[in-house]
């Protein structure tokens, strides 16, 4: 109890300026060595945030809801719990000695039998649920930038209506909402140079002036795992991005530069686009972009300049310089992402 109150009124005084320099860290992995909680810990974002959390010297538990996927872990460095979101009983026996979750499973596509309501909903529902009655001290839930109460969107309403889960279920908590995340096996990046290897030009829904502010999976990650310990973010909800806003067209641009090519772009217009993609639905089982996906390309995706380094205490990486990776993408593989199926080496989670 002692060591607890010790922590609590430690990490109270450090505010986010001062939390990453060589004594704030000596201060966190001395006092909060907690068990933390990750679903979707084996995820494009998941496995950055574990690795995060044991660089800081926590504890790991990890729900897995795939047998086989906790390889990637070396191991014994995490505990490893089997389970899915849909299953209370499984997040019951998950919750016992947490202090802290952190809740990363989400949808961006929707099936038939796997719904943006089953999943970024109630899922969230019931992670909330089993928190409950435990010694839980703080639940980080990552959600996305435009969640919002209009169904007219129905992923960020889905995103928003979990938020409200969190908001209400009676649980410590800070919501941490993302722009546009980039990284090895990202799938926005890499579908966007799978296009670059095989088209001529760049088609360009609309205007492409729509503005986006994609930040790095490793600041999220680092956001994330510095927000576990800060009492001062409990209640909040935070918008985070990169240093630079851009627009699609400039995104475009730093791809085909980043593949030492050269390309037209020939703008289609919203309404035609729309049709491809109604038609690309029906035939394909996972088309390039979704009718959901396309409204919400006319959405403002940033967040307020300079949140990430007065919150967190870092300035995130820029986009241009940070995504060799796309490099891996060959014309085969540009020519399945256009067919709907992501290749296993690009996106391997």
């Amino acid at each position: 109890m002692l060591v607890v109150a010790i922590s609590d009124t430690v990490l109270s005084l450090l505010d986010g300026r001062h939390r990453e320099d060589k004594f704030g860290l000596w201060v966190v992995n001395w006092v909060s060595n907690m068990l933390v909680l990750v679903t979707g810990a084996t995820g494009f974002l998941g496995r950055r945030v574990v690795r995060e959390l044991q660089d800081r010297h926590h504890q790991v538990r990890c729900l897995v809801h795939t047998p086989g996927r906790e390889r990637l872990f070396p191991d014994r460095s995490v505990e490893i719990h089997y389970g899915s979101v849909s299953d209370p009983a499984a997040l019951a026996d998950a919750f016992y000695d947490v202090e802290v979750v952190v809740h990363l499973v989400g949808i961006i596509r929707q099936r038939k039998r796997l719904t943006y309501d089953q999943i970024n909903r109630q899922g969230v529902a019931n992670v909330v649920e089993a928190a409950k009655g435990t010694r839980l001290k703080h639940f980080i839930q990552v959600s996305a930038i435009g969640a919002d109460n209009s169904p007219a969107y129905p992923y960020l309403y889905s995103k928003w209506r979990g938020e409200q889960e969190v908001i209400g279920g009676g649980v410590p908590y800070t919501i941490i909402r993302p722009s546009i995340i980039f990284g090895r096996g990202d799938e926005f990046l890499n579908a966007l140079a799978g296009l670059v290897r095989i088209a001529p030009v760049m088609p360009v829904v609309g205007s492409g002036r729509n503005r986006f502010q994609p930040i790095s999976v490793g600041d999220v990650a680092r956001c994330i795992v510095i927000a576990v310990d800060r009492q001062d973010l409990k209640g909040k909800i935070i918008e985070i991005g990169g240093p630079e806003q851009l627009s699609y067209n400039e995104i475009i641009s730093v791809v085909v530069k980043t593949l030492g090519k050269k390309r037209l772009r020939v703008h289609i217009p919203v309404w035609l686009m729309y049709l491809a993609t109604l038609v690309m639905e029906k035939v394909q089982p996972r088309p390039p972009i979704t009718i959901d996906q396309l409204r919400m390309l006319s959405i403002r995706n940033v967040a307020e300049p300079g949140v990430v380094e007065e919150t967190f205490g870092f300035t995130p990486r820029r986009l241009e310089g940070n995504i060799d990776f796309v490099r891996s993408v060959g014309f085969w593989d540009g020519v399945k992402i256009t067919l709907g199926s992501m290749p296993p080496h690009i996106r391997d989670h």
